[in-house]
C-alpha cells in the first residue's frame, strides 16, 4: 500500500458492482490523488475487477464488510480505526443496499432490507464519524438514497405507493413485501440525515466538521441492487425495463454520487438533498417533519444499543454544547 498521508482519503460501500463501481471508475479518473477503501463483502471478486482499473497516481484498498452483520460492521470500524498513525477519512460514501425478495432476519434479528440498507449504515457513521471530525471543514458523508422513499413514486402495494413506516412492523410480522421495505428504508436514510446534519450544526455553519448530503442517483435499473430478487425480477429490470425512457443508466446514476461527493460547489453545503440531475431539491414532504426525524433517530439509536446522544462525538470537552 502507497503512502496515503498526503492523499484524500474516501470509503465507499458497496464498490464492487452498480452505482458503486462506476462512483470507483470516475474517482480514479480524477486528477486528485485519492486513497479509496472500498468496503465490499467479496474480497476476490473486487480484486479480480479492480486490477486493471487503478491508475498510477491513485492508491487503493480493500476491506471486508458485510452491512447485514453488525459482527462484520464493527470488524471494519475497528480495522479503520485502529490504523497507526490514524486515518483520517475525508469522504464516507454510504452506497450499498439491497432489496430481498421474501421477508429475511439478519443474524441480528433485523429485518434484512433496513438493517443494510438503514441501521448499519448508522453504526458506521457512529463509529467514525470522529474521524470525519478531525479531518474537517469539508469532510462529507453521503447518503445513497431513492425517489421510492417519496410518495406516488413506484407501483403500489397494499393499495398504497408510499413508505408506511410502523415501529410495531420493523420485523415484517404484521405486514411484508420488497418495496414497501426498501421504501422505509431509505426515508428511515432520509431522517437520519436530516437529524444528523442538525446535530452537526448546533454550533452554526460556520462551525460545522462534517457535511451530511443525501443523494437521489435515478432509477439505474442495471445495478445489482435487485440481486436477491428472483431470477425473473432481475432479467426484467436488465434487459427490458432499462430501456425505459425514465431510467438512467449506472454510469449517470455514479455521476450524481461522484458529483455530491467531490464537487466544489458543494463544499459548504450540507443537510440537502441532491436530484438525479445534480441540482439541490426537496426530499419528501414528510422527510422534513422533525418530530419523525427525532423520533426516528432515538427507535434506530435504542434498536442497535447506541447511545441517543451524540455530543461526545461532535464536540470537543472544551466545546460548549449549545441546547
Amino acid at each position: 500500500m502507497s503512502d496515503v498521508s498526503n492523499r484524500k482519503l474516501i470509503i465507499l460501500t458497496g464498490a464492487n458492482s452498480g452505482l458503486g463501481f462506476e462512483v470507483l471508475k470516475q474517482l480514479l479518473s480524477q486528477q486528485v490523488p485519492y486513497h479509496i477503501i472500498l468496503a465490499v463483502r467479496n474480497i476476490q471478486q473486487t480484486e479480480t475487477k479492480i486490477q486493471s482499473i487503478v491508475p498510477s497516481h491513485q492508491s487503493v484498498e480493500i476491506v471486508k464488510l458485510d452491512l447485514s452483520s453488525l459482527t462484520s460492521v464493527k470488524s471494519f470500524t475497528q480495522n479503520i480505526l485502529s490504523r497507526k498513525p490514524p486515518l483520517h477519512i475525508n469522504i464516507l460514501i454510504l452506497n450499498a443496499g439491497v432489496v430481498k425478495a421474501t421477508l429475511t432476519k439478519t443474524e441480528d434479528g433485523f429485518e434484512h432490507t433496513f438493517q443494510v440498507n438503514h441501521l448499519s449504515n448508522i453504526v458506521l457513521v457512529h463509529e467514525l464519524l470522529p474521524r470525519l471530525i478531525e479531518s474537517g471543514p469539508g469532510s462529507r458523508i453521503i447518503l445513497v438514497n431513492s425517489s421510492l422513499h417519496k410518495p406516488g413514486v413506484g407501483a403500489k402495494e397494499h393499495g398504497e405507493n408510499r413508505p408506511i413506516m410502523d415501529i410495531e412492523n420493523l420485523d415484517g410480522s404484521k405486514m411484508y413485501s420488497p418495496l414497501l421495505f426498501y421504501r422505509n428504508s431509505k426515508l428511515a436514510q432520509v431522517f437520519f440525515g436530516y437529524q444528523l446534519d442538525k446535530l452537526l450544526n448546533k454550533k452554526g455553519e460556520e462551525e460545522r466538521k462534517v457535511n451530511v448530503l443525501i443523494v437521489e442517483p435515478g432509477f439505474c435499473p442495471t445495478t445489482e441492487l435487485s440481486r436477491e430478487s428472483g431470477i425473473f425480477t432481475q432479467l426484467f429490470l436488465r434487459y427490458i425495463l432499462s430501456w425505459a425512457p425514465f431510467t438512467r443508466t449506472s454510469e449517470q446514476g455514479g455521476a450524481v454520487i461522484t458529483y455530491a461527493s467531490t464537487s466544489s460547489e458543494l463544499q459548504n453545503k450540507s443537510g440537502i438533498y441532491i436530484s438525479q440531475f445534480c441540482r439541490i431539491d426537496k426530499s419528501s414532504d414528510e422527510s422534513y417533519e422533525e418530530d419523525k426525524q427525532r423520533f426516528w433517530w432515538k427507535a434506530s439509536c435504542d434498536l442497535l444499543g447506541i447511545e441517543e446522544d451524540w455530543s461526545s462525538l461532535i464536540f470537543n470537552q472544551n466545546d460548549e454544547i449549545l441546547d
